[in-house]
Formats: C-alpha cells, structure tokens, sequence
C-alpha cells in the first residue's frame, strides 16, 4: 500500500451536546487543543467514540482535524484495526486523569490509547495525551499536513 498512514487528531470540538461538553472537559483536563484522536489510511478514519465503539468512517470533514504522517505501516495499522472492531470504549480509563493511578478493563480503549497501540503494537501502561502522540510524528516525515 503506498498510502501513508497519519494521527488525526480532532480541533474541534464534538458536534451535539453532550459530546461537545465531553470534548470541552477532555480540552480542559488535558491542558490541549485536541478533545479526540484517530488514525487515517487512505480515506478512512479508524477510531473508537462513546457511541459506536471501534469503528471506521470517510474523513467527511479535514477541516476539523490536524494530521500527522508517521513512519508506521499502514497495512499493519488496519490489521490492529481489523482486530479491534467492535472493541468498546474505555469510559473507566478516562478516571487514570482525575486519580494518581491507572484505572483500566483490559479489552476497552479510549481514543488515545487506540492510536498508540495503532503506532506501536503495544497497550499503554500509562496514561496516554494528544501530546504523547504527537512524539510519534517527530520523525524524518512527521509533519503535519
């Protein structure tokens, strides 16, 4: 595949209410532009949200989104993909932001978590940032695009 594979992170903030306020709180806690993340392949945003769990969709709006070239097989992203979908998302990891140690159910993944996972193969064993992300997109042709 010659398509390179890209972090999306959102700068937005969620669309609908409840998601909006999610986005804003995620924002404040966090101390970051970017209330949410995913991975792009191709024309796809592969990532996991509160309501749908593990999914894909057409990146239907670039605009809201900052994205990141990494130096991560893109066939090997849609592969971790693919054996993730359906997985749900980790409501119960978001608490390692508000308490001194890591709250996690094993077989959920928060946004974050997802995307590292995505570039290293590896579960976090640590709370995962926007920023910690962006680490992955410092190399030879990590830039933003």
């Amino acid at each position: 595949m010659s398509e390179p594979a890209f972090i999306a992170l959102r700068k937005t903030n969620a669309p609908g209410f409840l998601p909006g306020v999610f986005s804003r709180l995620i924002r404040a806690r966090l101390i970051t532009r970017y209330p949410h993340a995913g991975m792009v392949v191709g024309e796809r945003l592969l990532h996991i949200t509160a309501k749908e769990g593990m999914h894909s969709t057409n990146l239907h709006d670039p605009h809201n989104w900052d994205l990141f070239r990494v130096d991560v097989d893109p066939l090997l992203v849609l592969e971790r993909f693919n054996g993730l979908i359906g997985c749900r998302y980790d409501w119960i990891s978001l608490l390692a932001f508000v308490l001194p140690w890591r709250v996690s159910v094993s077989h959920w993944l928060y946004c974050y978590e997802w995307v590292f996972y995505a570039l290293t193969g590896e579960l976090p064993g640590r709370r995962i940032t926007p920023e910690d992300l962006l680490t992955f997109s410092k190399g030879k042709d990590g830039n933003k695009q």
